[in-house]
């Protein structure tokens, strides 16, 4: 299997996976054309991408969904309240193109087996993905906790791309509004770093699994100080490189093609 994010961030999230005959895109949250660009700097034709995968209706995760279906021809899957709240955004996307799962409900595309799982957001219905190839993938971002549920269905997966958000002090000593930080604190906002390190705690099993830091908050996170907040709190129980290895997304342009 491979991976990349393609971007990462409130300016816009997209992640491409690949497996066998299978090229899947989660998320199109850029312009239809910036996110071609990014394809293009990986080596992969935009032409043979075969379905859009949306986690949630938020602007930064939809933007380029309905350009990308339509000049493509793309199959978009999504839930039916994600389906409806994204409609201003991404406008008509064919029937035929159309298709609803079921949060916790698993379903294969093609080679994939996917296995939406709920995320806790002010969003209509959010939700990540844990995908199955010949290895296993989990994609969990905007979220402000991670469910029972969804930790045992990521477990033992090869590659996590969670979302570390923000430093809680940076975000409480910042310049948001009162309401915005309560808004990203609470269990339908943004996970922390300090959250971010209690998941992977409770996963991580030593077997070498990628991790990719997700969904940095631009005003109240730094890559270096989540990377050593959550390498400090993982130290306890892990040695990096030799059990696990740990990286952040970056924001605008692709990041390495994981090999999984």
């Amino acid at each position: 299997m491979k991976f990349s994010s393609l971007a990462s961030g409130s300016s816009g999230n997209c992640q491409y996976i690949e497996y066998r005959d299978t090229k899947i895109l989660i998320d199109a949250g850029l312009s239809g054309k910036r996110i071609e660009q990014n394809l293009k700097e990986i080596g992969v034709d935009p032409k043979s991408i075969d379905a859009i995968f949306v986690t949630h209706e938020h602007i930064d995760h939809c933007k380029g969904v309905g350009v990308l279906s339509r000049r493509h021809d793309l199959k978009v899957f999504a839930n039916k309240e994600t389906f409806n709240s994204m409609a201003p955004t991404v406008k008509e996307i064919n029937p035929k193109n159309a298709f609803i799962f079921e949060n916790e409900r698993s379903f294969q595309f093609k080679d994939l087996y996917i296995d939406p799982v709920s995320t806790f957001h002010d969003c209509a219905n959010g939700c990540g993905f844990v995908i199955n190839g010949d290895k296993k993938i989990s994609i969990v971002t905007d979220t402000g906790w991670v469910n029972t549920e969804a930790m045992e269905k990521m477990a033992k997966s090869n590659f996590y791309y969670l979302e570390s958000n923000h430093d809680v002090g940076m975000l409480i000593n910042g310049t948001y509004p009162w309401a915005t930080k309560q808004r990203i604190l609470s269990t339908r906002g943004h996970l922390s770093n300090e959250n971010a390190a209690e998941v992977l705690d409770k996963l991580l099993q030593k077997n070498k699994e990628n991790v990719l830091l997700a969904h940095l908050s631009a005003d109240n996170n730094l890559p270096d100080l989540a990377i050593k907040t959550i390498k400090k709190i993982l130290s306890q129980s892990f040695k990096e490189e030799t059990d696990y290895t740990i990286d952040v997304a970056p924001r605008f342009v692709p990041s390495t093609v994981y090999e999984i």
